[in-house]
């Protein structure tokens, strides 16, 4: 570890502060970063979102299981939902950065949790991701699908959306497949109770 880190570290009355970068998370290279923290933070040129967000400490066992982290973030606005409804979530690097309050101007003074997201499950008070350190070595993604009640998981036009029309967009929700009288290949699942999403 970095000198500095240790300092700070052993510090009584220094407050550690969790930033937390989701990369990648809508397909178009931008990253989310929030800290769990009561104001926005800026660390090495980069501005942490306040936002409630928190994660438990790693697991492991001495079996031998492959080290997991469990990240909670607060879905009260029903953003995260959006997110997790639009794009799939799945296998995306999400770093955890340890800081320190009375060091935030040291960009070394750090230590980073580099984790992919394996699965996640949200309701209407939060979103649960499990983490685990590295993705599959096959790059296969299980499951192969997410199982949603809004959105529809097929690309527009796609063989398995079947939309053969003169429209070129769609917003993959229930109500344009009705529009577009394409309703029986929608790629949703309408029997999903209402609230949660499930991969």
């Amino acid at each position: 570890m970095d000198s500095d880190f240790l300092k700070q570290k052993n510090k009584q009355t220094n407050a550690p502060i969790y930033l937390y970068t989701i990369y990648d998370y809508d397909g178009a290279s931008n990253n989310l970063t929030f800290a769990e923290w009561s104001e926005d933070i800026l660390f090495d040129s980069i501005t942490y979102q306040k936002f409630p967000i928190s994660h438990d400490e790693i697991g492991d066992n001495s079996q031998g299981q492959t080290p997991f982290l469990k990240v909670r973030i607060s879905n009260i606005s029903r953003l995260i939902q959006y997110y997790l409804e639009t794009y799939d979530w799945r296998g995306k690097k999400v770093k955890v950065t340890l800081v320190w309050l009375d060091n935030l101007d040291n960009p070394d003074c750090k230590f980073d949790f580099t984790f992919f997201i394996d699965s996640y499950v949200v309701n209407e008070k939060v979103a649960e991701f499990n983490l685990l350190p590295k993705v599959d070595a096959l790059g296969i993604t299980l499951p192969r699908r997410t199982y949603s009640r809004n959105y529809c998981q097929w690309r527009f036009k796609s063989v398995e959306c079947g939309y053969a029309g003169a429209e070129t967009e769609c917003n993959k929700t229930k109500q344009r497949c009705k529009v577009l009288d394409n309703y029986t290949r929608y790629g949703g699942f309408p029997a999903i109770p209402t609230k949660r999403l499930y991969v």
